[in-house]
């Protein structure tokens, strides 16, 4: 018999509206702040979809059901290492590619690096987080509704055991946990911007061509990471602890970069 608390219910409207309202509060504020193009914001929400989403997978796909994929499905090194070097070729490729073309001349205004990291990652918010909380929600009110059972028995073994999972999970985890979600989002938001500032100045400055490749390394590690603590068991509050102080040190990093950007195009300017 499953339960749902009605806590969980305001938990999980709270994720839905919350996550939705990062990538629209993140464009406003760029562009009333800095009056960013609205283009860099779609551009970098359609190179996660087709970079991440398309592309990524179907390499996936390929490599993960061959024999080689058995082998790295069955060690979380290997799992780990696997992941965080597609995630960082495919995603920070497509900010290269897209900057190299479709924006290389619309390059005049270097905020617009971070309304692209805005629409990328605001994009990964909601088909990641927000698409999965939605169906939460939804399963919650089915539970709700006394339909869990019928639903379960209309679907096959395989599918459902997965929703018995979610239905397990919805109804014994404090609903607390489920706004965890929400700080990793925050924290990988704040990656998309680090890393487009990186690879957009790779692409302005053409003796700074190594900043790509730092961007692809600091993804590398932030996924690598991930994956190697939330396969290691611990609790997510520490993973998620980690995962912000890992989106601190990029921030950091990208700053720094666009600090000495900002100091060296002074004399330019004068």
């Amino acid at each position: 018999m499953y339960i749902i608390s009605n806590s969980m219910l305001v938990v999980l409207i709270i994720d839905i509206l919350v996550s939705l309202s990062i990538p629209v509060l993140l464009y406003l504020a760029l562009r009333r702040r800095f009056g960013c193009h609205r283009r860099p914001f779609f551009f970098g929400a359609a190179t996660f979809l087709l970079f991440a989403m398309v592309l990524e997978q179907l390499v996936h796909l390929v490599v993960l059901r061959s024999s080689v994929g058995v082998v790295i499905q069955q060690n979380v090194w290997l799992f780990a290492l696997y992941g965080g070097a597609m995630a960082g070729l495919f995603e920070e490729s497509g900010r290269l590619i897209v900057f190299s073309t479709l924006l290389k001349r619309r390059m005049d205004k270097d905020h617009d690096a971070l309304m692209f990291g805005a629409g990328h990652g605001g994009m990964e918010v909601i088909l990641v987080f927000t698409a999965t909380m939605v169906m939460n929600l939804y399963y919650a009110l089915m539970i709700r509704s006394g339909r869990a059972e019928a639903l379960l028995a209309s679907m096959g073994e395989q599918q459902g055991a997965m929703v018995g999972a979610i239905f397990t999970s919805l109804s014994t985890t404090a609903a607390p946990i489920y706004l965890l979600g929400l700080l990793e989002r925050f924290a990988a938001v704040v990656l998309h911007l680090s890393f487009s500032t990186l690879v957009w100045v790779a692409v302005k400055e053409k003796d700074r061509r190594s900043l790509f490749w730092l961007a692809v390394l600091l993804h590398f590690a932030v996924d690598a990471v991930a994956v190697l603590m939330s396969r290691s068991g611990i609790s997510l509050l520490l993973l998620e602890a980690v995962v912000i102080v890992l989106a601190a040190i990029c921030a950091f990093i990208a700053w720094r970069v666009w600090r000495r950007r900002s100091i060296e195009a002074v004399p330019e300017t004068a």
